[in-house]
């Protein structure tokens, strides 16, 4: 409904505006109610300051005000302003008197009353284009400052949560100790150093590839953590090649993981997941191979992991051309395969 609003009073305001002046004014300029068609004089002449006031008020004003052009705003004010008189007193004085009215007022009669309507209806429509953009202009601040603080308390939150469960995983390690309890213990301290690593570690474009695999491990103990010790569940990591020598993009290889725990998991049937990272010749070589199972009672969470075919096309931006991606299904096993060109 308020979208209706400015229309409808536009609409009123012309249509009350053409009533009082057709029935309670006498004459206008020279034409008389009793020398012609006094409705056709008023109805141009009202015509002409629409012009002015919807050209000045719903385009030159906001066009220009947008592109901050100021001294084209005036100079095309003042260009319309005399175009449009000359025209309409062209037309007042050459065609209605001459046809409608036995008027014998000169051009520049017409021209400096015509002038006089169009300055008027030239102001109205400038403190209407100047209070519609200043409110405009409210809004869009207030829009910008709302989002502003949006953003300010997300980028609070995202700085404050890891520090404030950093500071709960300390006491839950320092209470483990105290209690005589060392293996839990050890399991919180590797997941704060998952965590640490995961909101710290990967703000850098390339990280030393055996921290990744640190990573990858410690991420892979924490998951055991439920997986229970009489589950038929196997995963193997083996590492080979000088991994401290290189880098690589943070959190590029445990979607590989996580995939293959979302669906080579099932605690009820023999579960296999091998895990394979070599370097040789500035090459990486990832395999992951893991049982194919129905996910009827798999640990994996739905929402879980990147997912392969995101995995693909970050690859395809970070690496283009220097990797190649496999993926086989092979005698009930899921294979994958990435060979990556690292930098020299």
């Amino acid at each position: 409904m308020k979208k209706y609003i400015e229309p409808i009073i536009h609409i009123l305001f012309w249509g009350i505006g053409y009533f009082l002046i057709l029935n309670y004014t006498a004459t206008i300029g020279d034409f008389r109610k009793e020398s012609g068609p006094y409705w056709l004089a008023i109805g141009f002449g009202m015509f002409m300051n629409q012009i002015v006031f919807y050209v000045t008020a719903f385009f030159l004003v906001p066009k220009f005000l947008r592109l901050k052009k100021i001294k084209a705003l005036i100079i095309s004010l003042l260009g319309g302003f005399i175009l449009i008189n000359l025209f309409e007193s062209s037309i007042d004085y050459g065609y209605l008197v001459n046809f409608f009215s036995s008027a014998s007022e000169s051009f520049v009669v017409y021209l400096i009353y015509n002038s006089v309507i169009s300055f008027f209806i030239l102001l109205v429509a400038l403190s209407y284009a100047l209070i519609k953009y200043w409110i405009q202009n409210e809004k869009l601040k207030r829009v910008l400052l709302e989002e502003k603080l949006s953003t300010e308390m997300a980028f609070l939150k995202s700085k404050i949560n890891p520090h404030f469960l950093f500071n709960v995983l300390n006491s839950f390690y320092a209470k483990s100790l105290k209690h005589n309890v060392p293996e839990l213990a050890d399991e919180i301290a590797k997941l704060a150093e998952l965590m640490r690593y995961m909101v710290y570690e990967t703000n850098e474009d390339k990280v030393a590839l055996e921290k990744e695999i640190h990573h990858l491990k410690n991420f892979i103990q924490v998951y055991q953590l439920r997986i229970a010790e009489e589950d038929d569940v196997f995963i193997n990591f083996d590492v080979k090649g000088a991994v401290n020598a290189v880098k690589i993009s943070p959190m590029l290889l445990i979607p590989f993981v996580e995939n293959a725990i979302k669906h080579g998991i099932d605690p009820k049937t023999k579960s296999i997941i091998n895990i394979s990272i070599k370097v040789e010749q500035k090459k990486l070589y990832f395999e992951v191979t893991n049982t194919i199972h129905q996910r009827a009672y798999g640990l994996g969470d739905e929402s879980s992991g990147f997912g392969l075919a995101n995995l693909k096309k970050r690859l395809s931006i970070l690496y283009p051309n220097t990797y190649t991606l496999e993926t086989k299904e092979e005698k009930g096993y899921f294979i994958s395969l990435l060979i990556l060109q690292l930098d020299k």
